[in-house]
């Protein structure tokens, strides 16, 4: 389990201010006037109170950190015995699906085939039983639905993606992060993403909460599916290659054209 410390989180400044606080109020004590004294006990107990508070928060960030690292042993697992390689596609919310979901298909070829699928599908199997893959929620979902209560993502537009994905860092979530726009995709970069563990090759398949919320941010304004064609990672910041893809009918199936 990593816990990442950073001057850039909000409990960490209020750790330091706090200690701040208690350096002042001691200083106070030392010329013992009636004010100083009062201005002493106050400043001490306001930063014990914030040191406090920060013990608070890091039981609850080893908590999260601890419940993500569960579910990702889990999807692993599910991943090596379905055999599945392929790289996420994330779906945008439609008639049939009352949430973004990410497709995990069988193979790594580019064409992705899924069947008509209702809102409790999870695997899925073509007419004569092939494996096409899983259909499972983004693991940052969740996380989005807290930071995206006014809707603020919805139909966002292209023009609107990146200043509005920068609520995360606001949130001290990450560091930073960045979007530029491809040919026929994206390219977004993410730093110090909080509660990561997974490396660059489970991103590709199944991305952090923190970074799949981000993606399912982008896919939520621009009503697009949208595929992931590469991570790379480089430190502490992650590269996502995103490819946006059409469906069509074919046979009964839909079949992608990336």
């Amino acid at each position: 389990m990593k816990i990442r410390i950073s001057f850039t989180q909000s409990y960490i400044r209020a750790r330091i201010l706090g200690i701040i606080l208690i350096v002042i109020g001691v200083i106070f004590l030392i010329n013992p006037t009636s004010l100083n004294i009062k201005i002493g006990f106050v400043s001490i107990f306001t930063g014990i109170f914030m040191i406090f508070m920060i013990t608070e928060k890091s039981i609850l960030e080893k908590i999260s950190d601890a419940q993500a690292e569960v579910n990702l042993d889990t999807v692993k697992k599910i991943l090596k015995d379905f055999n599945l390689k392929g790289n996420a596609v994330f779906l945008p919310k439609s008639d049939i699906l009352p949430g973004e979901r990410i497709l995990i298909p069988p193979n790594e070829s580019g064409i992705i085939k899924i069947p008509n699928v209702a809102h409790n599908t999870v695997f899925l199997t073509g007419a004569d039983g092939e494996n096409l893959g899983m259909l499972i929620p983004p693991a940052g979902l969740k996380l989005l639905k807290e930071i995206d209560k006014e809707g603020n993502f919805e139909n966002a537009g292209i023009e609107n993606i990146e200043e509005r994905l920068q609520i995360f860092v606001g949130m001290n979530l990450l560091k930073s992060v960045s979007l530029k726009k491809l040919q026929n995709g994206w390219y977004l970069v993410v730093e110090k993403p909080l509660f990561c563990s997974n490396g660059p090759d489970l991103h590709r398949q199944f991305p952090c909460p923190t970074c799949s919320a981000i993606i399912t941010a982008i896919t939520r304004s621009l009503n697009q599916k949208l595929r992931i064609y590469r991570t790379t990672q480089n430190g502490e910041k992650i590269a996502f290659h995103l490819n946006i893809i059409k469906m069509r009918n074919n046979r009964g199936m839909k079949r992608a054209d990336v």
